[in-house]
């Protein structure tokens, strides 16, 4: 399994950790940037299948709700791919992100290959955002803008 996990991370830092995207400090004070180095992304992976080996299987929809240049969800397709078995096009159908960069989202969906990677901001999914398509605004509102009872309480 270790063999497994190395070659994940070894993909994953192929892209370059926080490379892409120039990230000055006023941008990254005013979006709260935080970008996570791969070792501790294996490592919260490897805690998380502790609990349920199972749980990026086929079929489980991974969603990153701030998700960067896709430093979470790129080790996810690998693991989909290397460990499940799984083919690039059926990996990339459980996975979602959304982050409220267009730089992120265009870089995240360069790493991963494609997805379902859209621009919005799930804390306030009805705030148009700048650089943010008439469809992603769209899409932010049904997935996220409407009050479901398993939110009620966490949102009231």
């Amino acid at each position: 399994m270790d063999d497994l996990w190395s070659e994940i991370a070894r993909r994953t830092n192929l892209h370059g950790y926080m490379s892409g995207v120039y990230r000055q400090s006023d941008r990254v004070k005013a979006t709260a940037e935080i970008f996570t180095p791969t070792v501790l992304v294996i490592e919260i992976m490897q805690k998380l299948m502790e609990n349920d080996s199972d749980i990026f299987g086929p079929g489980k929809t991974v969603l990153d709700p701030a998700c960067g240049d896709g430093q979470f969800l790129v080790p996810v397709k690998w693991l989909k791919i290397l460990h499940h078995g799984m083919n690039e096009s059926s990996s990339l159908l459980d996975i979602y992100g959304v982050d409220i960069m267009r730089d992120n989202v265009d870089l995240c969906l360069e790493r991963l290959g494609g997805g379902n990677i859209i621009m919005g901001n799930t804390l306030t999914p009805k705030t148009r955002l700048p650089e943010q398509t008439q469809k992603e605004h769209n899409l932010m509102i049904e997935l996220f803008g409407k009050k479901t009872p398993s939110l009620m309480n966490f949102i009231d």
